[in-house]
């Protein structure tokens, strides 16, 4: 006799923990110029974007730039302290 039940699917049907497919297809397009990523990884991410009826085109420019570690917005650094500061 089982204690907790005896469903035998191990994933839940909840309202709000459900995965949005627009996030989704950003991430595989993310993958895709992610340098990286592994050519087996590029390779599923774009057979899944085909599946979901999405386009996987990186332009050549987002691929140099992610392979350069160049960030499309500039982040501050800082070189001294918070305390220098006050």
């Amino acid at each position: 006799m089982p204690f907790f039940g005896t469903s035998s699917s191990t994933s839940r049907n909840s309202w709000f923990h459900r995965s949005s497919r627009n996030r989704r297809a950003g991430g595989l397009k993310a993958s895709l110029a992610n340098p990286n990523t592994t050519h087996r990884g590029r390779k599923n991410a774009k057979f899944e974007l085909h599946s979901m009826g999405r386009s996987s085109h990186v332009p050549f420019m987002t691929k140099v730039k992610r392979t350069l570690g160049i960030r499309s917005s500039p982040r501050r650094r800082t070189t001294f302290s918070r305390r220098a500061r006050l």
